[in-house]
């Protein structure tokens, strides 16, 4: 199985709005085939809120898991000062079988 970790962050003042947009019925569905396994938050330093999440999806629909992810969290983007990021992930131990 396949990982993307998505991380997003904005201003503290912004969090109601974003979550009007995260709880909207308009945004794009995930497909069938990509599950969301864990959700983090935390506040950073700055005061700016983080969020993290791990996705996982079949090896051979890295290209569909991305452009679907890519898709929702552009909306997210409708707030002002949303950032995000989406970078493929692997556990530990399979990257340490890279290196051996």
């Amino acid at each position: 199985m396949g990982k993307i970790m998505t991380i997003g962050w904005y201003p503290p003042h912004k969090a109601k709005e974003l979550i009007k947009v995260y709880s909207s019925k308009d945004k794009p569905a995930y497909p069938d085939f990509l599950k969301k396994i864990q959700h983090l938050a935390t506040v950073k330093e700055d005061g700016q809120w983080k969020n993290y999440a791990v996705y996982e999806f079949p090896d051979e629909k890295y290209s569909e898991a991305m452009k679907a992810l890519i898709k929702r969290y552009t909306l997210y983007t409708s707030v002002e000062g949303y950032r995000f990021i989406a970078e493929f992930v692997m556990d530990a131990q399979d990257a340490m079988k890279l290196a051996f």
